[in-house]
């Protein structure tokens, strides 16, 4: 019997009442939707469908699942599935805008200890990155979960736009109780294939770097970055004690998505369903899925380098979903080669 990494991320619902330009969920994707190249829309599952789904998941090895979306907080049955899961035996997480949040979903929260990761993209540019003032609201959710004793990680999204106040943008939240700090550079998918311009340069990677390790290491906390870095665009790689910087991709071997409709995915940056949460036995024989695994996706301009035994080259789905193909380069190095996005 096949088994599954560890983690899974469960995508309860495509809905959100947030307008991120950065979104990176497929279903944002407009242009290949409208163009016939994906569909990946289906009926989204109930409540029921998705406890068998959950339970189904830990005879394979699985152990934590964090709840996202979408706005996981926008299926209103979240609180029963987390009682569920907890009843099962997983470790348990959420990662939401902050925005639905509800007194009796933190009670759940601190009863089953859940970690809550909690979005938030910039102080002063909030508003104009997600379509929705509520800056103060998420920083008076910081501090109502520190006071319940609920673990909180400051979830941020870098892009051009926020990273002159990047260095607020991680004190607000940890002065306000959060324990931990999640960045994630803007990578082009789903709503943020319209933003392509915002992308980090690589200088400017180096930067959201360099201003991380200096406000974690004042604090005393630490963080990692979310999607993985090339090795060979990171300049002082010895330097970060407090940011973990992985060169890595963890998809299909880390962790794992199941979509709203059920379908199982190599990341939550994948626009590919790979096969329904019922057909597990058979992404031992699915190729898609065992590229990642065996990691039959090194790029060409990689090849020969003496860092692939700590390096696969950046992250592998958003080279896919920006230039056609897992093998072709991080969008980083977007210098190098045209996106083949609407074309």
């Amino acid at each position: 019997m096949i088994t599954l990494p560890k983690t899974v991320a469960i995508e309860l619902t495509a809905r959100c009442n947030h307008k991120c330009f950065f979104c990176s969920c497929p279903w944002e994707d407009k242009l290949r939707i409208e163009n016939g190249e994906l569909r990946i829309k289906d009926k989204e599952l109930t409540t029921a469908e998705w406890k068998k789904v959950i339970s189904h998941l830990y005879k394979f090895g699985v152990q934590h699942i964090t709840f996202t979306g979408g706005e996981p907080t926008l299926f209103k049955d979240l609180p029963e599935l987390i009682k569920h899961a907890d009843k099962i035996g997983y470790t348990l997480g959420i990662v939401t805008n902050g925005l639905a949040v509800s007194d009796e979903l933190l009670a759940i929260c601190k009863k089953h200890e859940v970690l809550v990761s909690i979005s938030v993209p910039g102080i002063e540019t909030f508003a104009p990155n997600t379509g929705v003032d509520n800056i103060a609201g998420v920083l008076a959710l910081f501090e109502k979960c520190e006071s319940l004793g609920i673990k909180t990680v400051a979830n941020i999204a870098v892009s051009k736009r926020n990273l002159h106040e990047l260095y607020e943008n991680i004190s607000h939240p940890i002065l306000r109780g959060a324990s931990y700090v999640l960045l994630n550079r803007f990578l082009p998918g789903g709503k943020g294939l319209e933003n392509t311009e915002l992308l980090l340069t690589i200088d400017e990677i180096n930067d959201m770097l360099d201003i991380a390790e200096e406000v974690l290491s004042r604090a005393g906390i630490n963080g990692h970055v979310g999607t993985e870095l090339p090795y060979c665009i990171i300049k002082n790689p010895d330097k970060y004690k407090h940011i973990q910087v992985s060169s890595m991709c963890a998809a299909a071997k880390g962790f794992f998505v199941i979509d709203p409709s059920g379908y199982i995915k190599t990341c939550n940056h994948s626009p590919i369903r790979v096969c329904k949460w019922n057909e597990i036995d058979t992404l031992i024989k699915n190729d898609y899925w065992q590229k990642f695994v065996s990691q039959k996706y090194i790029p060409k301009m990689c090849v020969g380098c003496k860092h692939l035994d700590i390096c696969d080259g950046g992250c592998r789905e958003a080279a896919h979903v920006y230039y056609g193909d897992i093998d072709d380069n991080d969008p980083c190095f977007n210098k190098d080669k045209e996106s083949s996005y609407g074309k």
